[in-house]
């Protein structure tokens, strides 16, 4: 288990920043594990990039299924 966490650890900017497709970045309004500024860092830096927040915790798909559903959809419709 220490080890799976451990390779969670690090920065992701190369990876987030590789590609500039489309992309529906959603967040649960009460995460812990992204914070609105760091999900706003991520919209901002890069391009065609929506940020959605939900009322929820960071598992926005298991809280809140319909919504997530909802989202999705109203993105995927926008491509």
């Amino acid at each position: 288990m220490i080890t799976s966490q451990q390779q969670l650890n690090g920065s992701y900017w190369t990876d987030w920043l590789a590609s500039d497709c489309p992309a529906l970045l959603v967040r649960g309004s009460r995460s812990s594990a992204l914070s609105i500024p760091h999900a706003k860092a991520m919209a901002a830096r890069r391009p065609h990039t929506q940020l959605i927040e939900r009322p929820t915790g960071h598992a926005v798909h298991e809280t809140d299924p319909v919504g997530f559903a909802a989202v999705v959809s109203s993105f995927l419709d926008s491509l």
